[in-house]
């Protein structure tokens, strides 16, 4: 049987056709590195989810999936401009970011293109509860961004905190992925609930895995400087476990302010601990709940969405 990349790659062909006739470089700053950002690659997951959604329903709905699915990669591409600016990224995809090259204004506004190229993508498909969706999410990831903001260099957050910034920041935008799906063909209500819970899931292991690699990935692999959520003051789970465990480490993250030395310091207490261990071991437990969740759902679908979970459980190996 085919991978799911081989599976998919006629339809990202088309997909790409409608990313690039939407963002033509034309010399203007903000065309011009929204076209670079997209042409830089990135894991293409999201629109994967609405692809392979899409062929769970209606076959002459497909055109509409193309164009959620495009919208999908250009929404996501917009959070990361503007993640950006939010972290004081100076890479993104082992590229300078727009933010770090040309500036604070320059990357607002090539955020803003990029989300307002997506609205303009979805609203030429026509289906109510998929804008209402769309709409909603889009909001909510804001509201994620700001809430993110708001917490920097906050020791005291909680769990919940923790778990609400990266439902907000990753798993929402996959279960959009899945909504725009199957509503855009039409999937019936059962089934997307199915694929929303296995959304979910895969979401939650997706960031608590990215949020691991930011102390034991490789640099080229990542396409960032490692420990930077940390230096930036944006407290992952392994941090927040450590924190609650160890008291001294308690005590250390409550007095960082961003210096070189306490950076260190903090950076060997955790890997000294089992904390990245625990993180992910928690990880693990939202793939395997992703996976009994879609055993139901039809082949060869079933089985790519599978493939998925597994090469996203896989990146720390």
């Amino acid at each position: 049987m085919k991978t799911v990349k081989q599976y998919l790659a006629s339809d990202f062909e088309a997909v790409t056709e409608i990313i690039k006739e939407h963002l033509n470089p034309n010399e203007v700053l903000v065309n011009d590195k929204s076209y670079e950002l997209f042409i830089s690659g990135g894991k293409k997951i999201r629109p994967s989810f609405t692809l392979l959604v899409g062929k769970l329903g209606e076959s002459d709905k497909f055109p509409d999936v193309l164009r959620a699915s495009a919208s999908l990669e250009l929404i996501h591409m917009s959070s990361l401009v503007h993640d950006d600016i939010i972290d004081n990224s100076e890479l993104r995809r082992g590229r300078a970011t727009v933010y770090y090259e040309h500036g604070y204004l320059q990357a607002v506004n090539t955020g803003n293109y990029l989300l307002s190229t997506s609205l303009s993508l979805v609203s030429t498909i026509e289906h109510r509860a998929l804008h209402e969706a769309f709409s909603k999410a889009i909001r909510d990831i804001i509201d994620g961004e700001l809430f993110q903001l708001d917490h920097q260099f906050n020791a005291h957050q909680t769990m919940d905190d923790y778990y609400r910034k990266i439902y907000r920041k990753t798993a929402l935008l996959i279960e959009l992925s899945i909504k725009m799906g199957a509503y855009a063909s039409n999937v019936d209500q059962r089934t997307l609930d199915v694929l929303l819970d296995y959304g979910y899931h895969i979401g939650m292991s997706f960031q608590i895995i990215d949020d691991c690699l930011d102390f034991i990935g490789n640099e080229k692999t990542l396409g960032k400087p490692k420990f930077s959520d940390l230096e930036n003051g944006h407290y992952t789970l392994p941090v927040l476990i450590l924190r609650n465990e160890d008291p001294d480490f308690r005590r250390k993250l409550e007095a960082f302010d961003g210096e070189e030395e306490q950076l260190e310091e903090l950076i060997e207490g955790l890997l000294r601990s089992d904390a990245i261990d625990q993180a992910i071991s928690i990880s693990n437990s939202h793939i395997r709940e992703a996976l009994t969740a879609i055993e139901e759902i039809e082949e060869p679908i079933r089985k790519y969405l599978q493939e998925i979970a597994e090469k996203l459980s896989n990146r720390l190996n």
